[in-house]
């Protein structure tokens, strides 16, 4: 007879808002699969994620369970309510502009057939009625610089919590990014000599917001090169907004000439669309935008900008 499906998390999780969830499915004869989740419920949701098979039941707890669950006790859940709690989460985050670990949709293997119609449990995200982000010890300064202007953006001043470590920059990281802004700054200044060019002046970062414009997008996209063609695509996007409609018909009609096909121009008015419900009020133009490949994954993002 085949065991039933099992699932626990950790016992603090919802009072201290970070902990596992694991989903394990076993045969009769004690091998099976089992996915696992590292969640952040006050704020960027499915932070690691994994898919493992185990050969017996000692296996699965010499090598999961035990480590999982060496810091808090493993309280048991329904694999309904498992499923809704990971999906609630990604969702809760999704909504801040967060997407979840690389591995969370082969992790999500494990809950083929399950329902989250079974389960009537209601979870609770945020701290205090907000987000809050707790500086996790592998994350940067420089990252956490990112994700809290990520929640600037989406929530604004005041409306999220954040706690942070002591986490050094990655040496050099923020050295090179810098100095690769000021030359973007110094080319522009240049062929423009009539345009005031600043470097990080105050309020969000643009290449924040570019990045959450394109977030859905950028989650699906198969590489660098994908991912880079998304964010211009999007920096035209956010350029369309703010121009006049004279020029956006030339925007659309050069758009139409170099990148032909319904599919693109599918996803530019998507980009559009998106641009302008996050960011109505912004009238920055985007002069100059930079890429290049980041820490896991990630890309690193630079734009210089001019006042309309």
């Amino acid at each position: 007879m085949k065991p039933p499906i099992e699932a626990w998390r950790s016992g603090r999780l919802f009072e201290i808002g970070y902990g596992y969830l694991l989903v394990v499915r076993s045969k009769s004869d004690g091998r099976g699969e089992a996915g696992f989740f590292l969640l952040d419920m006050f704020c960027l949701g499915v932070k690691h994620a994994g898919f493992e098979r185990f050969s017996s039941r000692c296996d699965l707890e010499e090598n999961l369970l035990e480590p999982l669950f060496r810091q808090d006790e493993a309280v048991p859940m329904t694999p309904p309510a498992a499923r809704k709690l990971a999906w609630d989460a990604v969702a809760y985050a999704r909504g801040l502009g967060f997407s979840p670990a690389a591995d969370y949709k082969k992790a999500c293997r494990v809950f083929g057939g399950i329902s989250t119609a079974d389960c009537d449990e209601e979870f609770v995200f945020g701290r205090e009625g907000k987000p809050c982000y707790i500086q996790g010890p592998s994350e940067t300064s420089g990252r956490s610089a990112q994700i809290l202007r990520v929640l600037e953006a989406r929530c604004g001043a005041g409306g999220y919590h954040y706690i942070l470590g002591s986490a050094d920059e990655e040496e050099g990281s923020g050295r090179s990014n810098s100095a690769a802004l000021e030359a973007m700054a110094d080319r522009l200044r240049a062929e423009e000599p009539d345009v005031e060019v600043r470097v990080n002046p105050p309020g969000p970062k643009i290449s924040d917001s570019i990045s959450l414009i394109a977030a859905p997008l950028l989650e699906a996209a198969p590489d660098y090169a994908s991912k880079r063609s998304i964010l211009m695509l999007a920096a035209t996007a956010w350029n369309y907004t703010v121009l006049p409609p004279a020029a956006q018909e030339e925007t659309l009609a050069d758009l139409a000439e170099t990148s032909p096909g319904p599919e693109v121009m599918g996803i530019f008015a998507c980009l559009v669309a998106r641009t302008i419900e996050l960011f109505p009020d912004e009238r920055r133009m985007i002069c100059d935008l930079e890429t290049d490949p980041g820490p896991e994954g990630d890309l690193e993002v630079r734009v210089v900008s001019a006042m309309r």
